[in-house]
């Protein structure tokens, strides 16, 4: 099977290890939910992804001038938020379970498009001129960030059930997961911040 080049980029992209962003991201995102909580965590990591696709292709589109090292510390604010959000709620997801209508899918895309903004300068040169190719491109790009993501939570749901077969709660695992992204998010954080 022949994968698409932008979907294979959009795939990796989540998946680079060498850039812990979006992994820690999506880890602590759906660290206080179950897989039958599947509408709540892919209703936010959907928006996440149309905020991500929609801010690259407006900075490709209209090349704003944006401080790096200032969308770079947003990316980190955003680990840290998600990941102390988890931490302050003891591991339990927010009881307000309004899906698609629910605050979290705002806050989802806002940091979506803060995570776009911070890769837009690298994807902008990759792109087709051609405006059909264009807008092919940035669906494979979309679809593949999306994949990449449900890759990142079948990795996590299958840690959670090894970690409920040894014996720890929904609660506990999420907490635990909550607190080691947070410790790393804040030390990129103090490492930006140092540099």
């Amino acid at each position: 099977m022949n994968v698409p080049p932008f979907a294979e980029l959009g795939f990796y992209h989540i998946l680079d290890v060498t850039a812990w962003d979006h992994l820690l991201f999506v880890a602590a995102l759906i660290a206080p939910f179950a897989p039958r909580d599947y509408k709540l965590w892919l209703g936010a990591l959907t928006a996440f992804t149309l905020g991500h696709t929609l801010a690259m292709a407006t900075q490709v589109a209209l090349s704003l001038p944006l401080n790096e090292t200032w969308v770079e510390g947003g990316v980190l604010a955003t680990l840290v938020f998600t990941a102390g959000r988890v931490v302050w709620f003891k591991g339990a997801p927010k009881s307000n379970r309004r899906g698609w209508l629910g605050p979290e899918l705002a806050v989802a895309a806002a940091f979506g498009v803060i995570h776009g903004l911070a890769f837009a300068k690298d994807l902008g040169p990759l792109l087709p001129s051609n405006s059909g190719a264009l807008w092919a491109a940035w669906g494979w790009f979309a679809g593949g960030i999306e994949l990449g993501q449900l890759s990142v939570v079948v990795a996590v749901f299958a840690v959670r059930w090894i970690a409920a077969a040894r014996g720890f709660s929904p609660k506990d695992f999420a907490l635990a997961l909550g607190a080691l992204t947070l410790g790393i998010s804040l030390h990129l954080a103090s490492q930006w911040y140092l540099a």
